[in-house]
């Protein structure tokens, strides 16, 4: 089992947004956005080891009001041709890290337990990156071509299709030293090269780009915590 050495936590949350304005900052439930994945971090690390990495004022604000610490992006790196590979290799050759955990603050169901199988499925490997998904088995086509079943042969049960992991990013973690590498040598170090695609609930993952999503996310987190308060009940 690794030595994971200074663990740093980065939420990524920058001001611009096109298809839903401030998402961020919008109410979900009773609290904005940003709470959601700033208050399970604080399940799994301690506050000083979070950062909200931001260009916005308010966002920054925010994380200081829940007692997590704020690091201020340049606003070149939150426009939207800037990429993740610029925004992380700022981060992390500004901070003390030596494995960074991103939570993304647009998967606002991702549990504490999902951060923490993560961890020690990182910590368990030799990978250099780690990249939450989904997986199906269902009939997957990338323009036009078939990816997991052969189009010349009858098509086979769904559960002997071969599985296919589509990236959600809800958690991602980084070998900091090798990211850093990385990006030296080829310019990239996002993907990672020896990663491994960590399976999570997708009703976990639900990542929140547009309307219809903010309304599937309310009205899951509006279910669970009925079935909680249904719970405790019963135990009284």
């Amino acid at each position: 089992m690794r030595d994971m050495g200074k663990v740093v936590v980065c939420i990524p949350a920058r001001a611009g947004s096109k298809r839903v304005k401030a998402k961020n900052l919008r109410d979900l439930c009773g609290q904005p956005l940003l709470a959601y994945a700033i208050n399970t971090a604080k399940k799994c690390f301690d506050n000083s080891d979070i950062y909200v990495n931001s260009d916005s004022p308010e966002m920054l604000a925010l994380a200081k009001s829940l007692g997590v610490r704020q690091y201020s992006r340049d606003s070149a790196l939150a426009s939207d041709t800037a990429t993740g590979d610029q925004f992380a290799i700022d981060f992390i050759r500004n901070i003390n890290v030596d494995t960074l955990v991103m939570i993304s603050p647009v998967c606002p169901l991702i549990a504490p337990e999902d951060i923490k199988n993560a961890l020690l499925a990182y910590r368990e490997s030799d990978c250099d990156t780690l990249i939450t998904c989904e997986t199906t088995q269902m009939q997957v086509f990338c323009d036009g071509r078939p990816v997991n079943i052969d189009l010349s042969e009858q098509l086979a049960p769904t559960q002997d299709n071969k599985t296919v992991s589509i990236l959600n990013w809800a958690v991602t973690i980084w070998d900091a030293k090798q990211f850093v590498t990385s990006f030296e040598n080829t310019g990239s170090a996002y993907i990672g090269n020896n990663r491994l695609l960590f399976p999570v609930d997708p009703t976990h993952a639900i990542k929140i780009s547009n309307e219809s999503d903010f309304k599937a996310a309310e009205s899951l987190i509006y279910q669970l915590r009925g079935e909680h308060l249904m719970g405790a009940s019963t135990k009284s």
